[in-house]
C-alpha cells in the first residue's frame, strides 16, 4: 500500500536534468526581458542566442524553450528552483557566461533599466559568483561586437 502511494505522488514523467535545467535557464533569460516592461523580437532573439550558446543546442529547440518560457503560466514566483538547477549543474565560468547573456539582455534595448540591473546583481550573488566577475562580465556585454 506505501509504495503505491509513492507512485501516485512521484511525478508522471520523469523529466530530463538536462531539459530541467535548459528550462530553468530560458526561464531567467526569459525574466530578464520583463523587467523594463517592454518585449521586442530582439529580446526574443537574444534569449535563443544566449540559450544555443550557452547548451550547443539547435536553434528550433532554443525557440521550443523560449516559447514555454513566455507561456503566461510559465511565469516565475520564485528564482529558487532554477538558481538551484544553475548552481548544482554549471561550474563558475558557465555562471559568469550566463550572468554576461544577461547583461546582454538588459542592454538589448541601449538602455539599462533599474529593474534590469537589480535582477543580474540579485541572480549573481545567488549564483555566488563574485562581483567583480559580474562587473566584468557587465563590460564584455557592453563592449561592442
Amino acid at each position: 500500500m506505501f509504495e503505491a502511494l509513492k507512485a501516485l505522488l512521484r511525478p508522471a514523467v520523469e523529466t530530463d536534468p538536462r531539459q530541467q535545467l535548459e528550462a530553468a535557464v530560458a526561464a531567467l533569460l526569459f525574466e530578464m526581458t520583463r523587467m523594463d516592461g517592454v518585449q521586442s523580437g530582439d529580446d526574443l532573439a537574444a534569449i535563443q542566442s544566449a540559450l544555443r550558446a550557452l547548451f550547443e543546442m539547435s536553434a528550433t529547440r532554443a525557440a521550443e524553450l523560449v516559447q514555454q518560457a513566455s507561456a503566461p503560466g510559465n511565469r516565475m514566483t520564485s528564482y529558487f528552483d532554477a538558481v538551484t538547477l544553475v548552481n548544482r549543474h554549471f561550474d563558475q565560468d558557465r555562471k559568469i557566461e550566463l550572468i554576461e547573456h544577461l547583461w546582454r539582455l538588459a542592454y538589448a534595448d541601449a538602455a539599462l533599466d533599474l529593474q534590469e540591473d537589480h535582477l543580474v546583481r540579485k541572480l549573481s550573488e545567488l549564483m555566488y559568483v563574485p562581483h567583480v566577475q559580474c562587473m566584468l562580465a557587465r563590460q564584455r556585454a557592453r563592449a561592442p561586437a
